[in-house]
């Protein structure tokens, strides 16, 4: 698989008249319908629209987690289209990184052990996921609170080590869906500072569901959903205001 996107060297992921429906007859709902998308190298892109509207969905299908019924998506040159289960499983444990509003941490292992999961599933040895995880705790400023539970930290030091977990296996996207909304202003612009950095690399793209207006001024450019398509796309995301 190649690493260079095949549409244009500054496109993270190319999304083109991607379809999905839930559910037959009567019962039917289309999630998306024809979506047209791009996320660029080096950005960090929001996805806003109210509820229903297809963001989770489409996020599902970018990081290769939920099958379209029609349309083609590339991923840093990947045709997720075209490749089978146990392909796009393997380019997701190797590129993507995925953190969550609920942070998805498992509550019998420590913060070092969390963080590893990634590295460990890949085949990486404990020894050196070890090394990385702490290394990524310092960055996340929670390094002395690594041989503690989840459960004794609080919900934005979780999405700290959430963040640090994504992070550890060095993947080109990260996805985000809300992970913020469940945080206090000051907790939520520091997570977002710690994404925006992530961001900075021009070999990554971080791409964040939302709809946490608070922390619209973080993004590169804002994408708005509405009746499963794409509507709008904002180039200076900052400047969006959900009311418009």
């Amino acid at each position: 698989m190649s690493a260079t996107p095949t549409n244009s060297p500054a496109l993270a992921v190319h999304v083109r008249g991607v379809s999905k429906t839930f559910g037959t007859g009567e019962t039917a709902v289309t999630a998306l319908n024809g979506v047209d998308f791009t996320a660029r190298q080096g950005e960090l892109l929001m996805i806003v629209g109210p509820s229903g509207c297809g963001k989770t969905t489409l996020l599902s299908v970018i990081a290769g987690t939920l099958n379209f019924d029609c349309g083609e998506l590339d991923v840093f040159g990947s045709p997720l289209h075209r490749l089978k289960p146990r392909e796009i499983t393997e380019f997701r444990k190797r590129h993507v990184g995925f953190i969550f509003q609920a942070f998805n941490l498992i509550p019998t292992l420590t913060c070092i052990e969390n963080i590893c999961v990634p590295l460990l599933i890949g085949g990486v040895s404990r020894r050196v996921a070890e090394r990385k995880a702490l290394a990524l705790l310092d960055e996340v400023g929670l390094g002395a609170r690594g041989h503690e539970r989840p459960t004794n930290l609080s919900g934005g030091q979780q999405q700290r080590i959430a963040i640090a977990r994504a992070l550890v296996h060095e993947p080109r996207l990260i996805i985000c869906d809300e992970p913020t909304s469940a945080l206090d202003k000051d907790t939520g612009a520091h997570i977002m500072d710690l994404l925006r950095t992530a961001a900075r690399n021009p070999n990554r793209c971080v791409i964040v569901v939302t709809h946490d207006s608070r922390v619209f001024k973080y993004a590169d450019r804002l994408t708005e959903m509405e009746d499963g398509r794409v509507q709008r796309v904002h180039d200076q995301g900052g400047n969006y205001d959900l009311s418009e």
